[in-house]
């Protein structure tokens, strides 16, 4: 088979499609033939080498659909051979992934195999900032930064469907547009105005009871701000690279709180990802949750999906085929 590989970290020229061996699945296992697979930066950092992972060579991506081919002896589920799946483990940038079972789901009939790859960490990292860590409740304001990316899409059709008000951040207008097409009540151009002052204004200077924050830097230093008293912060990500200095009076003297989360590095069992997609499933195949796909490229041009994530140019998920 071929796989998305790096020998060394660096730049996207480091990115090769090349031959590897067929994953031989373990007992808990089952081994899904890829159809399709996410692009996350947690794979730009992988590639970087600022992200944990076996050692080099490796093969990249953290997630994939596709048609199970076989079934570890250990596997106790419902899962059967010839089934389409979708699920989340590492490898998935390839034709064959082995992934362990309790992380591979069963998806709708009427979602494309095609995108279906790009679903599950978008879906379940949403989820989980906003049902498991964020508990978010019906009328709160809710402040989603990155509005039109991967998470942040899905995050704003979770939020307004489960009743909260929602303001969202994006650098271009069509994003906003996007944005505002898929439930927020509110969009900000943080290119053209002060995102801090517009969501106070639009609280009448309450703040917000929770913030979804991805980018890092200046924008989570400012984004704390923006709390209600008792209200929390998650931060998912640091998009930008940049370190975020932040004194102790801008939470502890308003009773807010910041909370990091990593669904990968999350220990085993903390995280019901069974119960999430339960959930979220009939809502999929309702239509009234939707992945929105920015684009889809062959996995040999894994080096132009990279460059275009690292642009932050994306609206929605950049997804790979092989």
């Amino acid at each position: 088979m071929k796989a998305v590989r790096i020998r060394e970290y660096g730049g996207v020229e480091v990115l090769r499609w090349e031959e590897s061996d067929i994953p031989t699945p373990r007992p808990h296992q089952v081994l899904i033939k890829v159809e399709s697979s996410g692009v996350n930066y947690a794979d730009i950092m992988r590639r970087q080498g600022n992200y944990p992972g076996p050692d080099l060579p490796a093969t990249l991506g953290l997630e994939a659909a596709g048609i199970i081919e076989q079934i570890g002896s250990d596997v106790s589920s419902s899962l059967e051979v010839g089934q389409r799946v979708m699920g989340m483990g590492p490898q998935g940038n390839a034709e064959y992934v082995a992934i362990n079972a309790n992380l591979v789901f069963p998806y709708p009939s009427n979602i494309d195999p095609q995108i279906a790859g790009g679903m599950p960490i978008a879906f379940l990292t949403a989820y989980h900032l906003l049902r498991s860590r964020g508990q978010v409740q019906k009328g709160d304001n809710i402040l989603i930064q990155a509005g039109a990316s991967g998470v942040g899409t899905i995050a704003t059709q979770m939020a307004h469907a489960w009743g909260a008000k929602v303001i969202t951040t994006a650098s271009t207008t069509d994003k906003l547009e996007l944005s505002k097409s898929l439930g927020a009540d509110e969009t900000i151009n943080y290119t053209e105005q002060d995102f801090e002052k517009s969501v106070m204004e639009l609280t009448e200077g309450k703040g917000v009871q929770l913030i979804l924050e991805c980018v890092g830097g200046q924008i989570l230093e400012k984004s704390i701000r923006c709390l209600a008293p008792y209200g929390q912060l998650i931060s998912y990500g640091n998009a930008s690279g940049i370190t975020a200095n932040i004194p102790s009076t801008d939470f502890t003297s308003a009773n807010r709180r910041i909370t990091g989360f990593s669904m990968g590095r999350s220990p085993v069992g903390t995280l019901d990802h069974e119960s999430a997609m339960k959930e979220l499933t009939p809502m999929i195949e309702a239509g009234s949750l939707k992945l929105i796909v920015d684009r889809i490229q062959p996995m040999s041009e894994v080096a132009k999906a990279h460059q275009h994530l690292s642009d932050r140019g994306t609206r929605g998920k950049v997804i790979l085929i092989p």
